[in-house]
C-alpha cells in the first residue's frame, strides 16, 4: 500500500512540475497530461538526485517540487536538443 502512495505522490508532483516547466518553455500543448506526468516524474527522479547529490534539502513537498520542476526544465532542454 505504502508504495501505491509513493507512485501517486510522484505522479501528482510531477504533473504539476512537468505541467510548470512546459509551459515557462512554451512546450504546453506538446505534452498531454500523461506527457506531463512522464516529465515531470523523470525530472522528480533526476532533480532529487542531484538536489541529494548537492547537499540541498529534498525534503517535504516545496523542496520535492521544486527539484522537480528543475529536473523537468533540464529534460525538455534536452529533449528540444534532440528533436533538432
Amino acid at each position: 500500500m505504502r508504495v501505491l502512495i509513493e507512485i501517486l505522490y510522484l505522479a501528482a508532483i510531477g504533473l504539476v512540475a512537468g505541467f510548470l516547466a512546459a509551459t515557462i518553455l512554451g512546450e504546453r500543448r506538446r505534452y498531454g497530461i500523461v506527457g506531463y506526468i512522464v516529465v515531470g516524474a523523470i525530472g522528480a527522479i533526476a532533480g532529487s538526485y542531484t538536489f541529494g547529490s548537492l547537499e540541498l534539502p529534498n525534503v517535504g513537498i516545496l523542496p520535492r517540487l521544486i527539484a522537480a520542476f528543475a529536473g523537468s526544465l533540464v529534460l525538455i532542454l534536452l529533449l528540444r536538443l534532440v528533436r533538432r
